[in-house]
């Protein structure tokens, strides 16, 4: 395939990305109350079980219950998606969709490698480069991505430097208990608070926000 083909059909993929913006809005508000709700619930958790933390199971723990939280989030938008998918007759694997993974993969694969400092840096600088490199993964798609997404990804990015440049200083001098309670109200905040006024802002009301807008 020549540049210029190849130039071509990525500009055809991104046109239809685009009309499809409303579609994807209206799809990923019940995912994003869904996530919402788990990362409210699994902050939650992390705080009540908190006192009870003794290396190195509060390291283990922590990532079980947030890895737990991502494999329901990532599945109930591959149901919504893969649904959606057959109701159009089209791919699940669409043109559409290795390219917006192909423009997110890179900050998400970043924000799965930071995890290796959990042990060196503590917990709640991990969650805070959680945050800024979801940040920048939804930034990523801002080009066929609707403007709800975009916005929710400025967010993520503010939050995240915000908490590079002055949260986690507060934190870094605590225990390791002030560390993992930090960690969890981090990712209850932002994850939990920040999906849920996503989802309150983006719900289909009404036939023009449903699948077939």
């Amino acid at each position: 395939m020549s540049i210029r083909t190849e130039a071509e059909e990525n500009l055809r993929i991104i046109r239809s990305l685009m009309e499809k913006a409303t579609v994807y809005r209206a799809i990923s508000a019940p995912g994003a109350l869904v996530g919402a709700l788990c990362a409210l619930a699994a902050a939650v958790a992390g705080r009540w079980v908190a006192p009870g933390y003794a290396a190195p199971e509060p390291t283990v723990r922590f990532l079980a219950l947030w890895l737990g939280v991502l494999f329901v989030a990532a599945a109930t938008n591959f149901i919504l998606l893969s649904r959606d998918a057959r109701r159009r007759g089209e791919p699940f694997v669409s043109p559409g969709m290795r390219l917006a993974l192909r423009a997110m993969l890179p900050a998400l694969l970043g924000g799965g490698v930071v995890t290796l400092l959990i042990v060196a840096c503590g917990p709640a600088l991990v969650a805070s480069l959680w945050v800024l490199f979801y940040g920048i993964s939804l930034l990523a798609a801002s080009h066929f991505a609707p403007k709800s997404i975009c916005w929710l990804g400025r967010a993520f990015f503010v939050a995240g430097v915000a908490l590079l440049a002055g949260g986690f200083v507060v934190v870094a001098g605590g225990g390791e208990r002030s560390q993992f309670l930090a960690a969890h109200d981090i990712m209850g905040g932002t994850f939990g608070l920040f999906h849920l006024i996503y989802a309150a802002c983006t719900w289909p009301c009404d036939g023009s926000s449903r699948a077939d807008a």
